[in-house]
């Protein structure tokens, strides 16, 4: 196999600095908080759309998520194609109505349609849910080029780590998108040009299916069991995730038409993900079938090798040049999908959580301070796990699917549901999140449920209860006994359930012991639905009335002329900057045709080359066509106002 060159390297650091330009350039388009965070809700929908796709997207994919389809098989095929599905259900249920919330946070809207503690107990459980997944992304990245660059797995992490933060620190919500675009023409070009490459290692798709064993839905992968119901669990939190995880998304352009747009751009995008990224390490799976033998593996012998069957591919297959794009584009994938997390959980912070509770005056350009502020800190602690989960055994593939299923549910449904669910109180999403952490908790790491069964449960108590809590709160009001009879036979079902299904608990515990905790945790979950009813029954009528106001704002169409184009304001052109951008990395490629290639990477060269400047030159010339457009549209809002 090949190892990187000065050649792989100059690309690597080309695109580096291509990176911070751009986020040089966006930084003079943050004026305050509302830029920085929303792109002052105009950025183009198709844009967002691939941002939405990428943000989803990092070197994970690469190393844990390939890991895993070398270790299961076709298998993982199910897992990959729930993305188109989950993201056209999810962006159809809430696109629309995240854009009328008019927010600058995606839980902005809670403190109106829920109450103060609602928003700051999902503030805090998101900002950990993504800060811990966001540690999982960057030891994914650092696994995966440690061994292409030869560099200590810890100062790799310090070195992207640090990277990360100040790209985010720059370009804000523009530079993330901006780069979202140019990475992602990037690395589907590399993976569409692998996957066809690899598949001729093994003599073709059909020579493939020959050779890979059959389909099986049981799977046990460093420890964790996986069945097809692990599969439907991942899509039933992958919808309610994009539902709600792809607010900054969708209000971040300029009307409601453009957000379904967003959705519709992310399921197109996410269909090549079972070819471009699922074949590549079945091939492996076939082409090295004991990788203890492979002298690229070796020294990860331990350590899940496969994680790195995608890189072991790219090395042999691509010729120097491109491999530093691979390299680069790769890097620059975990760079936005970082910044990603960093932009949303700041303003979480800075918002909801520092203006929201201590500094109610703040204002935009201080938001914009608080809010980068926020965006290092979170750097700085997201390195520090990476640290640590670089060196964990438990695999990169189990960590992110451990915080994945736990928080996901009991954070999700809330957030999703309170944009629909127009009766229930104030107090249901407290309530909908105690029971989902609980159940998840219990069931998981108490009892020893396998992924599939304990998303189910925890989605239909989170949702059980959060539809259920204005029935609850009346029968807390006008007859208790109901109430109680409800609340035992809950206890009395889920003692059932949870005592019919005890595997071996990851905490060590004896059988008995199991039992014990599953009656304690069902009668305790069951007693809990008198004080959650209680406070349910607290709804006023001036809270109904904020409410009703609430939903008046979500049932009424953004004014684009009064609510983005007012005061003069235009449209970042963004097309032709980022045209240019892929262009040169086009040009930067072509030096390749300047060393010795062989047939096939002469093929892969030229693939990549024309992909570039199609794409490119594409972008420009719309993007010029664009500004001509809003040149006009803005005429035409200055005429009427």
């Amino acid at each position: 196999m090949k190892s990187v060159n000065t050649f792989d390297l100059v690309v690597v650091f080309t695109y580096f600095v291509i990176i911070m330009g751009i986020g040089l350039f966006f930084m003079k388009v943050n004026k305050g908080g509302k830029e920085y965070f929303t792109g002052g809700s105009m950025i183009p929908w198709w844009m967002s759309g691939i941002s939405l796709y990428m943000g989803n997207f990092s070197a994970w994919l690469f190393t844990g998520a390939a890991g895993f389809a070398y270790s299961t098989g076709w298998f993982t095929t199910l897992y990959f194609a729930c993305g188109p599905i989950a993201y056209l259900i999810g962006s159809s249920m809430t696109a629309a109505k995240w854009r009328r919330t008019r927010s600058i946070s995606p839980l902005e809207y809670t403190l109106t349609r829920f109450n103060i503690t609602t928003q700051q107990f999902l503030s805090w459980v998101i900002a950990t849910n993504f800060t811990l997944s966001a540690g999982v992304q960057l030891a994914s990245t650092c696994k995966l080029f440690a061994p292409i660059i030869g560099i200590d797995l810890t100062v790799i992490v310090l070195m992207i780590g640090g990277i990360v933060m100040l790209h985010n620190f720059l370009g804000g919500l523009w530079g993330d998108m901006a780069m979202d675009v140019v990475q992602g023409v990037i690395l589907l070009g590399i993976t569409i040009i692998v996957m066809p490459l690899s598949l001729h290692l093994v003599g073709g798709f059909g020579s493939l299916l020959d050779k890979l064993p059959p389909l099986s839905l049981d799977h046990t992968y460093n420890g964790v069991h996986y069945t097809e119901h692990w599969v439907l669990g991942m899509l039933l939190i992958s919808t309610i995730g994009f539902a709600s995880g792809g607010a900054q998304r969708f209000y971040s352009v300029k009307d409601e038409k453009s957000a379904k747009r967003v959705g519709r751009m992310a399921a197109a995008l996410a269909l090549s993900v079972p070819l471009v990224f699922g074949i590549p390490p079945l091939v492996a799976k076939v082409y090295w079938p004991d990788l203890s033998q492979i002298e690229f593996f070796m020294p990860y012998a331990g350590k899940n090798p496969q994680d790195l069957v995608i890189v072991g591919l790219v090395m042999k297959l691509l010729p120097h040049g491109l491999i530093g794009v691979f390299i680069a584009a790769m890097l620059a994938a975990t760079m936005t999908t970082l910044s990603t997390v960093y932009n949303m959980v700041s303003s979480i912070i800075s918002h909801d959580i520092y203006k929201g509770m201590f500094r109610p005056d703040l204002n935009d350009q201080q938001l914009l301070k608080a809010g980068r502020i926020a965006a290092l800190t979170i750097g700085m602690i997201v390195m520090t796990l990476a640290v640590f989960f670089v060196n964990s055994k438990f695999g990169i593939f189990n960590l992110m699917v451990a915080f994945f299923t736990l928080f996901n549910v009991p954070v999700t449904v809330p957030i999703a549901f309170g944009l629909i669910f127009r009766r229930v109180p104030k107090w249901s999403a407290v309530g909908a999140i105690t029971w989902g952490l609980i159940v998840g908790a219990t069931t998981r790491y108490v009892l020893g449920w396998d992924i599939g069964p304990q998303v189910y449960l925890s989605f239909a108590m989170t949702f059980g209860i959060f539809v259920t809590s204005q029935w609850t709160g009346h029968l807390y009001q006008t007859n208790k006994a109901a109430l109680g009879l409800v609340s035992a036979v809950i206890a009395v079902v889920l003692g059932a359930l949870f005592s019919r299904a005890l595997f071996e608990s990851p905490l060590g515990l004896e059988p008995s012991v199991q039992l014990i905790f599953a009656y304690v945790g069902a009668l305790m979950l069951g007693l809990s639905l008198f004080p959650f009813a209680s406070l349910f029954a607290r709804e006023k009528e001036e809270d109904k009335k904020l409410i009703e106001q609430f939903f008046k704002k979500i049932d009424t169409p953004v004014d684009v002329a009064k609510e983005v184009y007012a005061g003069g304001r235009r449209q970042v052109s963004t097309m032709p900057l980022v045209g240019r951008t892929i262009i040169f990395m086009g040009i930067l490629v072509s030096v390749a045709y300047f060393t010795k290639l062989e047939q096939m990477e002469f093929i892969a060269v030229t693939v990549m080359v024309l992909i570039l400047w199609g794409f490119g030159g594409t972008l420009w010339i719309l993007g010029k066509r664009a500004e001509q457009k809003d040149a006009l549209e803005r005429a035409q809002v200055s005429s009427v106002t």
